[in-house]
This record gives C-alpha cells, structure tokens and sequence, in this order.
C-alpha cells in the first residue's frame, strides 16, 4: 500500500489535469501521471491515456478553448463538487466550502483562486489533509460527486468524462480501506 504522501502526490498530478490548460507542458504532464499512475493504477493510467488519445488533434489553443467550453462558459459540467452534492445556491454547499477553505488554512495551505471546493483543489489539497480528514472527504463528498460529473459529460460525448473517471478509479482503488 502506497503511503499519503505518495498517493498525494497523484492526487495532485490528477488535479493538475483539471486545471486550465495553460502551456504544453501541462499536457506532458498529463502523459506522465498517466505512466506513473500505471503502476497503482492500471485502469485510472488507461482512461488517461485514452483521453489523451482523444484530444491528442487538438493545438493548445483549442484544448484550451475546449476546457473552458466543458467547464466554464455555459458549462456541460462543473468542478464544484458541492453544486453537484447539493446545488448553487445551499446553505450545505455554502457550509462545505467554508469547512474546507477553514481546513485549509488550517494546514497552512490555502493559496487558490478557485473555490475551495473545486475538485482540482480539493485533489491538490489532499497532502494538507490528515488521513482521517482526507477519507471523510473522499466518501462524504467527492465519490458521492464524481458519478454525477461523468454522466453529464458523458451525454455529451465529453472526453473529459475520461479523466472524472481516471479520478474516480483511482480514489475507489487506493482508498479501499475508507471508502
């Protein structure tokens, strides 16, 4: 069994994966957690391979456009996991962003101009988490999120449903014990 902050170091290369697109190099990035991802993981490496696949036509500046498509303007699908748990506008939604943003800072680690519970974060975040902070997190909220994620790019052909996929894979394998 991997040790947290191996596993956290994944967690962060798969939140990378669902941050903007802003250079190359985040694509080669991509393709390496994708190998080392491999080794834990032969499903989760598989989907992100088979995404790469998919956008591997595309110039950066359409990948670009097509993050930004998928997840901002008018999005199939949004990163927030609380929208997906409990709605835009919630009082439970309000509350787990401030109970994370908290938990955050309480680790010394909050420097994002996401929301705090964008799913890129809350995988990037992992390593502040404590074991028992991180499991409660993975079961409460972001495996409860993920089916809703996928199936609403998934309608739409998305192949970023791939990567929602690969997280989800990952989470469920490496998190046995908790989840």
């Amino acid at each position: 069994m991997e040790t947290q902050i191996f596993k956290s170091q994944f967690y962060s290369q798969l939140g990378s994966c669902l941050e903007y697109p802003a250079t190359a190099q985040a694509w080669e990035m991509l393709s390496m957690t994708a190998s080392e991802i491999q080794s834990s993981s032969e499903q989760a490496s598989n989907f992100l391979r088979e995404f790469i696949s998919k956008m591997k036509r595309m110039d950066l500046g359409m990948k670009q456009e097509y993050f930004v498509k998928t997840f901002d303007l008018m999005p199939e699908c949004s990163l927030y996991l609380s929208v997906h748990l409990f709605g835009e506008e919630s009082f439970r939604r309000a509350e787990l962003m401030a109970g994370l943003k908290a938990t955050y800072e309480r680790n010394g680690a909050w420097a994002s101009t996401e929301l705090p519970d964008h799913l890129a974060v809350v995988l990037k975040q992992s390593v502040a988490l404590s074991p028992e902070e991180w499991a409660d997190l993975v079961s409460m909220a972001i495996i409860p999120a993920l089916p809703i994620m996928i199936d609403k790019l998934e309608k739409n052909k998305n192949p970023y449903a791939l990567v929602l996929k690969a997280v989800q894979v990952y989470l469920v394998e490496m998190e046995k014990p908790h989840v």
